[in-house]
This record gives structure tokens, sequence and C-alpha cells, in this order.
């Protein structure tokens, strides 16, 4: 609904000469599929410490040297050590970790969903070369951003107070809803808001006849500042199987906190081997990962192509249709979704009158 109020917002005339709608999803889970890292963790366990979903939708008028848009974008980056994956994974599926082993426990949590309005100005430098700069107003409503660290070593295998040696547990992290259990101590807080504001920075640039290099880099500095937000600020330890234990911290609502957007973006290069075949070299890269894909596209007529993608990092494979009016993409290491750590949808829609 936001963001069908915002495109109403936009000026008659603008709409009425071009209109595009772009939409994008990334998501990437190491240790298991994507469907069970985000519910029950019911799935064999892979080595990796990372896990992303990235989407963003944009309407957008555009003409030569500017574009104007709105915009809405999911932004949830989660890195972890590979222990705290194990001992996860091991409490969800009903299994016992290995006696006497200490398991280093570490979780950093980067993630907001925003809407907003973006103006995008161009310069041409040459006939060949043109740098753009994004200036994006941003309605945040959704956030959880910290990190959990500590240790836990068992004297015995199970998950009950008596089978924990010790446990140590520092947590530092602010939210819109509570992540951590905190609703059993009585804790309802209301959910924050935040007003902010990115940059973006693209590139376009045709090198000769046949080579041509994109790239856009978002949020090159961004920033949301939110009021009245929920924070857990605790740090924990026991000898558990003593019942002995500390615990110092507090629930709070802290008056403002700024939230730093991560950098983030895409690249393409792309090469016309002649007038039916050209290849692509295309980069998606944030945070915790860079992801390198090879495209093959084959132009079946002027304004009709078909690509097949190949992203050797997640070994996944991908297929995408070009027209004029156009484009489909849909990239996966497994064509059953609830099995896939990988998965890449695009779509975009471009009209004139």
């Amino acid at each position: 609904m936001r963001f069908l109020y915002l495109l109403l917002c936009l000026p008659i005339s603008a709409v009425a000469k071009n209109l595009n709608l772009d939409i994008s999803i990334n998501a990437y889970a190491q240790p298991v599929s994507i469907k069970a890292f985000t519910d029950d963790w019911d799935d064999k366990l892979q080595k990796g410490d990372k896990a992303f979903l990235q989407g963003r939708a944009e309407i957008s008028q555009k003409n030569k040297n500017s574009q104007l848009s709105v915009l809405w974008r999911y932004d949830y980056l989660l890195g972890f050590s590979e222990q705290t994956a194990q001992i996860y994974h091991a409490y969800k599926n009903n299994y016992l970790p290995i006696t006497q082993q200490s398991y280093p426990l570490f979780i950093s949590a980067k993630y907001s969903e925003s809407y907003g309005v973006r103006w995008l100005q161009y310069k041409d430098f040459s006939d060949s070369l043109k740098f753009g700069l994004a200036f994006n107003l941003l309605k945040g409503y959704k956030i959880t951003d910290g990190q959990l660290q500590g240790n836990v070593n068992f004297q015995q295998q199970g998950f009950k107070v008596e089978d924990i040696n010790n446990m140590q547990m520092d947590i530092s992290y602010y939210y819109d809803e509570p992540q951590l259990k905190e609703e059993q101590l009585e804790w309802h807080p209301q959910n924050p808001s935040a007003l902010g504001f990115s940059f973006d920075a693209v590139l376009d640039w045709q090198i000769n006849q046949k080579a041509l290099f994109e790239l856009q880099i978002n949020d090159v500095y961004g920033r949301l500042y939110w009021r009245d937000i929920p924070t857990t600020q605790y740090q924990a330890s026991c000898e558990c199987y003593k019942f002995s234990h500390n615990i110092e911290g507090q629930l709070a609502i802290d008056d403002k906190y700024t939230q730093k957007l991560l950098i983030n973006g895409n690249a393409r290069l792309n090469y016309q081997l002649n007038n039916t075949y050209s290849t692509e070299l295309r980069l998606l890269a944030n945070d915790n990962s860079q992801l390198w894909q090879g495209v093959f596209l084959y132009n079946v007529k002027n304004d009709l192509k078909y690509g097949l993608v190949l992203e050797p990092q997640t070994h996944s494979l991908g297929l995408e249709l070009k027209t004029k009016n156009i484009y489909v993409h849909f990239l996966t290491d497994d064509l059953n979704t609830n099995k896939a750590h990988r998965l890449g949808i695009g779509l975009g829609v471009y009209q004139q009158w």
C-alpha cells in the first residue's frame, strides 16, 4: 500500500510519457535451503557462514538525462560463525552436540525495509561515457541491526541446563520487533519509524562498438535515522550445570539510533560476438557476498533475446528473456525451490507513450 501511494504521487505528466517497472529479488543461504533458513532448519547442514535476501521494486519515469522513481527495498544480510550454525541446526533438529566441545557463538544481522522516492541525474562526459548520481529519500519501517557473540561449552550431550558446562553471551541489537523471545519478559514495545537518505552511483561506458560496461553502486553513503527504537543490551554468563548465572543489561527504548546502509550493487560487461551472439560477465555484490555470473545471449531477432546464465560459486543456472518492452530472469541451484539455496528473480516492463 505504501508503494502504491507513492506511485500516485508521481507527476501525471511524467507517468504519461514513460513508465518503467523493475523488480529484482536475490536470495542466498549457505548452510541450509532458503526455505529452511527462514523456518525450522529442517534440512541437511552444509558449510557456510552467510545468508542474504535483497529485494527491490521500482516504478520510474526516465528520459535521456534523468529518472524519477518511487521504490520499495528490502535488505537482509546475516553473518554467523559455522559453529553457531552447527549448534543451532542440532538444537532445531533434536540431535545432540559433541560432548566437551566448545562452540564460539557469533551472529551479525543487518536488516531494514524502507520505501521512498529516487531522483537520478546523468552527466555525459562523452558520446560513449555517462555517469549518474542518484539521491534516495527513504522512510524506514522495519529493522534488525546488531549482533550476538559469546561461547558455549557442553559437559555432556544435550541441551538441558545440566548438560551445559558454561556459557557466555553478549547481546546488542536494535529492532522493530523482538527476535530473542523478549516478549516472555512482558516486553511489547511499539514499532519505531525512520527517515533517511542514500546516494547511488551509476556508470555507462560504451567501450567500443562491441563492448559495453555498466555499473550501479547503491548506498555509496546511506543512513536511516530511527526514533524511539527498542533495544536489547545484555551480558550474560553462567556455570549452567551448577545453576549459577550472572546477567547484566536492560531492555530499553532509545530516543534515536542511526542505521548505516551497507554498500551493494551490480556490474556487467557485455561483448557482442556478432549480430546473433553476445556474452556477459556479471557481478552481484553486497557486504557479505560477491557472486559472479557468466551469460550467453542469443539474439533471435532485433528485439528478442534469450539468455543462459551460469553462477559457478553457487552451482546455479538461470534463463532470461529480453524484448523491447519486457525482461524476465530466473536463476536457481535447484528447480525444487523448497530445496534451493540460491534464487534470483528479475522482471522488467517498459512502456512509452
